[in-house]
């Protein structure tokens, strides 16, 4: 086995741990996952120390000045590490703490096993013949269903309580606590009024803000954090895409590679693609914002498919922000192409006859109430579009869920998962739609011998 066995333990341990700490966080307390996550950290760190003091020991290098070294480290370390733990155990459930520092030692003993199960002649007797292997694999599901049943319901419902009492109410005579973990108060008067009106409204998936939340229910940062969580992850997508920019701009390359190359694929693409909107003549000068107005808004649709985030533009608040920035930004553009008389010709229709003055005063209520339509249409397409694709998949999840006959169990069937490719087109069409309309609202406040030049203006009248 040796020191690649023990990567593979600390990769599956990584993995394993994070999985059931943010579990624990979800379904528990987030400090009863934070403990576990503590506890599986230090038995790695653990594990890291033995190998910086065995390996030397017993390796080749034993005896050198750097095999000394890394033993005096670890030892070290073993110190700092003991003294970390004692603190551990003092501020955190001890019992998550424990169970957390077992996890990569239970991995340990299982991949042991694995590997001395899959070299066993039993084992090779099984997967030869496929009826065997289908037997024992539905006989090992079968076993790992009842198991998993009988072990929440004995956890779920200790001996000697009624079948109504849960746990919290049996341990710490508490009142239920809610989907997040917090807690819930009997509310009074008003604030009993506003509390049943929040619950009545839809419920999305828990966010990382929303376990904080939790997780210092008297905190006023976290309350700052939970009534600003849509700016948070609306700041923290753009922070990911300059971050995105910056290391693909860093040190650019003539042949390019890698994320640079990526980068510059898309950037060409929605170049081309806004130029054939708008013209080559004004088109490259409106890349910039229009190209930049596709990828944040499809970041964002694309976030709250990453687990504990949320998606901003399934806010309504984020898509009139962006709607009105397109608006101001168009009517802008009028002013600084056409010019205040031009920008107010263009209002009236363009009259160039007696008919056309004659239309003027209709034209002009007609083209205001069109161009103040035009953010209510971009915001509520935007938000009913990415809202109604967060509901689909929390009630296809909270399905899934409820398909298993074990209440208290973390997880359940995962159903929403089928409805991820339509997440994905739909997030992409919508960003995708909203890039369009302002593109050709854009188009529209041009000089007309722009859209004359480009023959495009009967298209874009249409389009209007």
């Amino acid at each position: 086995m040796g020191l690649e066995f023990l990567a593979r333990v600390r990769n599956t341990s990584t993995w394993l741990g994070g999985v059931m700490a943010l579990m624990a966080a979800t379904v528990v307390t987030p400090m009863l996952g934070l403990a576990f996550a503590d506890g599986v950290l230090w038995s790695l760190v653990n594990l890291q120390l033995l190998e910086r003091i065995v390996v030397p020991l017993t390796g080749p290098a034993r005896g050198t000045p750097q095999a000394t070294r890394s033993i005096a480290s670890g030892l070290v370390g073993m110190l700092f590490l003991f003294a970390a733990g004692g603190m551990l155990l003092v501020l955190l459930p001890p019992a998550a703490l424990v169970a957390g520092f077992v996890t990569p030692l239970a991995v340990i003993v299982v991949k042991a096993g694995t590997q001395i199960l899959l070299g066993s002649r039993a084992w090779r007797a099984i997967v030869s013949h496929r009826w065997r292997s289908g037997f024992a694999a539905l006989a090992l599901a079968t076993v790992t269903w009842f198991a998993l049943g009988a072990l929440t319901n004995a956890g779920g419902q200790p001996a000697g309580k009624p079948p109504g009492t849960t746990v919290s109410e049996q341990t710490h005579g508490a009142p239920p606590a809610d989907a997040h973990g917090a807690t819930r108060a009997e509310p009074t008067g008003e604030a009993s009024q506003d509390a049943s009106e929040h619950e009545s409204g839809p419920k999305g998936f828990t966010n990382i803000i929303a376990l904080v939340t939790s997780a210092f229910p008297h905190a006023p940062w976290a309350h700052f954090l939970e009534h600003y969580e849509v700016l948070v992850f609306s700041l923290l997508v753009a922070l990911l895409l300059m971050f995105v920019a910056h290391r693909a701009s860093r040190a650019p390359q003539l042949v390019p590679s890698g994320l640079q190359n990526g980068v510059e694929m898309v950037v060409e693409g929605l170049s081309e693609f806004i130029i054939s909107i708008i013209g080559p003549k004004n088109g490259p000068r409106f890349v910039p914002f229009l190209g930049t107005l596709f990828i944040y808004i499809l970041s964002m649709n694309l976030f709250g498919l990453i687990p504990f985030m949320h998606s901003p533009t399934s806010s309504l608040n984020v898509t009139v922000a962006l709607a009105l920035t397109v608006f101001v930004y168009v009517q802008y553009i009028g002013f600084k192409e056409l010019g205040p008389l031009g920008w107010l010709d263009h209002m009236l229709g363009n009259p160039r006859d007696l008919t056309g003055w004659l239309l003027a005063p209709l034209m002009l209520p007609i083209h205001i109430l069109g161009e103040l339509a035009k953010p209510i249409s971009l915001s509520c397409r935007l938000f009913g579009n990415i809202f109604g694709e967060d509901m689909l998949l929390v009630a296809f999840a909270t399905l899934g869920i409820t398909m298993l006959p074990f209440k208290q169990l973390p997880f359940g069937i995962p159903l929403h998962a089928i409805f991820f490719p339509l997440a994905l087109l739909g997030s992409a069409l919508q960003a995708l739609v909203f890039t369009v309309l302002s593109s050709i609202y854009i188009l529209l406040m041009l000089p007309h011998e722009h859209h004359d030049e480009h023959g495009q203006e009967g298209d874009a009248q249409h389009a209007h």
